[in-house]
């Protein structure tokens, strides 16, 4: 009997150092614009420094998985710390010695996005080394509650931290990473885990031992992993809802600020909706319990359930609850479909197969904006929210009329699933 995932101190050094991790970048995706504002009175500038870092991870998402299979992954988690924080320390520097300008700052966000596309995946397939294949389930839900965390508490504290002195949320941020570090080096070095096996996956491309060019092991990667019935609709599926999710975050705010509400309403409407994801992944490991397509299917359904009720009166104060209804269920269905993933995946290949949900999963996601506002433009709130919902409804019959995943075995009988 393993020792349980409290006890587990690679697990919990794991995880603290990617909490640290992500606050940090949290609180700079609020601090750098605002600090980019200060310097150069333009809001173009300050938008250049998050779409850059956006455009530069995109870019680099499938390479970086490649890479991540190829090299130690807690030695690339820590290079990607050390990385950011030194250069941090020298944003910190100029900005205490006065030559700190604009493109600086995109300098610095653009690596560090960049560092943060190589250190995900590295930490989420590390995860699979520090962890029991029985404890799995368990530890991705917790990764599922770190993450609404820091997405909760990191921008506020930006925006608090910012308030004390322009120079307080660099160092914040730099405080971050070094801690991250540190709980990285102490990590024990690991050796290879063998590669998993399962009824559905095919042979797996560029085993170690076999090297050959990048192209190739992105392409061999892409090809492996759509290749697999139940990560094909895993794909699909998580395309559907990021699409569906960033059309309605910023639907909801502007049916929330078009009602009245003060921009300090919309803070409080979105908090509200992190902490249903929140309360969520803290339920997640009794919701695991549960059989795991109840909780995929009910995740689809009552998201369909919300989004048009949303409509009936598009406030603040009725969207709000109804978004924390609709995150509610995510983290544990997350943390269900991503233990048959990792299950299933060999372990040389799970650095592209991560970057390859990440990537496609979120490739159509800046869609949902820009169709969500022509559509207000046009038609209304109300218009908007209906068609969001019939997309909602889309995903939902889609997952539903899919064997997979109707279908899916118990977590314990993970690699069965197909």
């Amino acid at each position: 009997m393993s020792e349980p995932l409290r006890r587990n101190r690679d697990f919990v050094l794991l995880w603290s150092a990617t909490l640290s991790s992500t606050l940090g970048a949290q609180v700079a995706s609020v601090a750098y614009p605002l600090l980019a504002l200060q310097l150069t009175g333009s809001a173009v500038h300050a938008g250049l420094i998050g779409s850059a870092a956006m455009a530069a991870g995109i870019a680099l998402r499938l390479p970086a998985g490649a890479l991540v299979d190829r090299w130690d992954r807690r030695r690339t988690m820590l290079v990607c710390d050390l990385v950011r924080a030194v250069l941090v320390a020298a944003t910190v520097a100029g900005s205490l010695l006065g030559f700190l300008d604009w493109r600086m700052l995109l300098g610095v966000a653009v690596v560090s996005g960049v560092c943060g596309v190589f250190f995900e995946p590295a930490e989420t397939a590390l995860l699979r080394r520090v962890v029991p294949a029985e404890h799995l389930p368990q530890a991705l839900a917790h990764n599922e509650a770190r993450q609404y965390g820091a997405t909760i508490a990191g921008p506020p504290l930006g925006g608090l931290l910012f308030n004390l002195g322009r120079t307080v949320p660099l160092a914040g941020e730099l405080l971050a990473h070094l801690l991250s570090f540190a709980a990285v080096l102490a990590v024990k070095p690991l050796t290879p885990a063998p590669a998993a096996s399962s009824p559905i996956a095919r042979t797996a491309p560029s085993a170690p031992g076999h090297p050959q060019s990048l192209l190739r092991d992105i392409a061999d990667g892409l090809r492996w992993t759509w290749r697999q019935r139940f990560l094909r609709v895993l794909l699909v599926t998580a395309a559907g809802f990021g699409l569906v999710f960033s059309a309605l975050t910023f639907t909801a705010i502007v049916a929330a600020r078009q009602s009245g509400a003060t921009p300090a309403d919309v803070g409080l409407m979105m908090a509200i909706s992190g902490a249903g994801g929140l309360l969520g992944a803290l339920a997640a490991p009794r919701l695991q319990r549960r059989s795991p397509t109840s909780i995929v299917l009910a995740m689809f359904w009552v998201a369909a359930a919300a989004i048009p009720a949303m409509a009936v009166r598009p406030t603040a104060w009725t969207i709000g609850p109804l978004l924390a209804a609709a995150f509610f269920l995510a983290p544990a269905a997350n943390a269900i479909l991503y233990t048959y993933q990792m299950t299933i995946t060999p372990d040389h290949l799970q650095g592209r197969v991560l970057s390859s949900l990440a990537l496609i999963g979120g490739a159509v996601a800046p869609v949902g904006p820009l169709a969500s506002g022509l559509v207000l433009e046009h038609w209304g709130v109300r218009a908007a929210l209906l068609s969001i919902a019939c997309v909602m409804g889309l995903v939902a019959l889609g997952a539903t009329w899919s064997r997979t995943v109707r279908h899916l075995p118990p977590l314990d009988r993970a690699r069965a699933v197909g």
